[in-house]
């Protein structure tokens, strides 16, 4: 069982050769996201990071900050000794998946591959309510109309509510990312569906990486993850990245 002062879950605990993949859920969202994905991709190691106030992390407070919750999840990183191929950070996740990737590589520890999946550069996110329910709630609706009605007849609804105010302060809150870049490969990724804000913005994650840049349109809206996980995506950068590890042929 893991500490439940952690930021990571690992849904196959220990290390048996595979590669790892860290993924970064939504706004609201919490680890048991992804705990799927570990039978969907079984050449891969599949962890998740688990926010503060989420789940098994219910009884501790929300981050202050972005930057402050992606410096956990680094430090926990760096102190694991885990060499994650992939990070994949969903929407909010894409941000702090990315503040994660810049410490990582700062401490001496790049990640190969950053993927981010239905997320405006940062400098062009759109803007964010995160105060007035009704507000946050035709927010939230453009993404999702579905969801939001089922999150109306909830019972839980309130607390579901003030962990997505929660997030989402976070993210509109988020800044000191101009100029920011990382050396690795960065993949950013949207649904054809997906609201313009973000259909047409995202591309401009190029400015944030040295290294190669691939934008991707996939099927679907906001959450096209939901039914069309990208697993031949992320398979096929595993496969990339352990190719470009591997020690030329003499």
């Amino acid at each position: 069982m893991p500490s439940t002062t952690s930021s990571i879950r690992e849904f196959a605990p220990g290390h048996d050769g595979r590669p790892a993949v860290l993924c970064f859920p939504h706004a609201g969202g919490c680890a048991s996201f992804f705990r799927s994905w570990q039978g969907l991709l079984p050449g891969a190691r599949v962890h998740a990071v688990q926010y503060p106030g989420r789940e098994d992390r219910i009884t501790q407070d929300h981050p202050e900050s972005l930057t402050g919750l992606a410096q956990a999840v680094a430090d926990e990183v760096l102190a694991s000794g885990e060499a994650y191929s992939v990070l994949f950070g969903h929407s909010m996740g894409a941000y702090v998946a990315f503040e994660t990737a810049r410490l990582l590589e700062r401490a001496g520890r790049p990640v190969p591959v950053l993927v981010v999946s239905s997320a405006a550069a940062p400098a062009l996110r759109p803007p964010v309510p995160f105060e007035d329910t009704a507000d946050v709630l035709r927010y939230l609706g453009r993404y999702e109309p579905l969801s939001i009605e089922l999150l109306r007849e909830d019972e839980l609804m309130e607390l579901l509510l003030e962990y997505i105010k929660a997030d989402l302060r976070l993210v509109s809150r988020y800044d000191g990312y101009e100029g920011a870049r990382i050396s690795s490969r960065l993949v950013a990724v949207a649904g054809e569906d997906d609201i313009p804000e973000i259909r047409t913005r995202f591309a401009r994650w190029s400015g944030h990486t040295s290294g190669t840049f691939t934008p991707l349109v996939l099927p679907g809206g906001h959450f096209y993850l939901r039914t069309e996980p990208p697993f031949p995506l992320i398979s096929d950068e595993l496969a990339r990245s352990a190719a470009a590890a591997a020690p030329s042929a003499p």
